[in-house]
């Protein structure tokens, strides 16, 4: 019973590894690819005329600024930050009024857009990574399997056995299947204030880089 009831918690524990640790990739990957897009976007617009170029650079930097520095923090919570948005809408206003009379500036424009879809998709990718993947009754039954477990090792100690032998392979048991939990935790809240956790860290390597440019 013990052997059946801890082969089938490990399966378990392991499918939900695999599962949390590719919302924790899936994280990272859309955080990078959101500020490449963005760094793109930046350095196309220069292809269009001196005031039309920075208006819509200064709202890529002011977005690329909320999104580092607001909606990490908002994200950590599973929210959004209300700083987002509006600067999405203020350069798509401007998009409407971008020189497109040449073929080199038509060409950047619709290479704008490209990078700007790809640059949403990967900003709605972030943000669905902040929501857990592990729904609450696969927690349950995960918690309680785990209890189970131990359980059973403490039913089937036995006596003649010295207390303190038994008593180290219970504790490495649990310690055990505390560190899968802990890591499955860990990897389904890919944002969270901790070491290693996905931070926006490619988002300012792109603040840094407008500046330079």
């Amino acid at each position: 019973m013990n052997a059946v009831v801890g082969t089938a918690f490990a399966i378990l524990l392991a499918f939900i590894v695999v599962d949390a640790s590719q919302t924790y990739s899936g994280a990272k990957s859309a955080a990078d690819s959101e500020a490449t897009a963005t760094l793109e976007m930046f350095r196309t617009v220069g292809f269009f005329p001196t005031e039309q170029r920075d208006m819509v650079r200064s709202d890529l930097v002011c977005y690329a600024r909320a999104v580092a520095y607001s909606e990490w923090p908002a994200m950590r919570e599973g929210d959004t930050s209300p700083l987002v948005v509006p600067w999405i809408d203020r350069w798509n206003e401007a998009f409407r009024r971008l020189d497109q009379r040449s073929a080199r500036q038509r060409s950047a424009f619709s290479e704008l857009l490209t990078q700007d879809r790809a640059r949403t998709d990967a900003g709605v990718a972030r943000f669905r990574a902040a929501s857990s993947s592990v729904p609450p009754p696969l927690w349950f039954v995960l918690i309680l399997g785990a209890c189970l477990t131990v359980a059973l090792q403490l039913s089937m100690a036995d006596r003649r056995e010295r207390l303190r032998v038994h008593g180290a392979m219970i504790a490495a048991v649990a310690a055990i299947l505390t560190t899968g939990v802990l890591l499955v935790a860990y990897l389904d809240h890919p944002y969270s204030d901790q070491p290693g956790s996905v931070e926006p860290t490619t988002m300012e390597f792109t603040l840094a880089a407008m500046k330079s440019i």
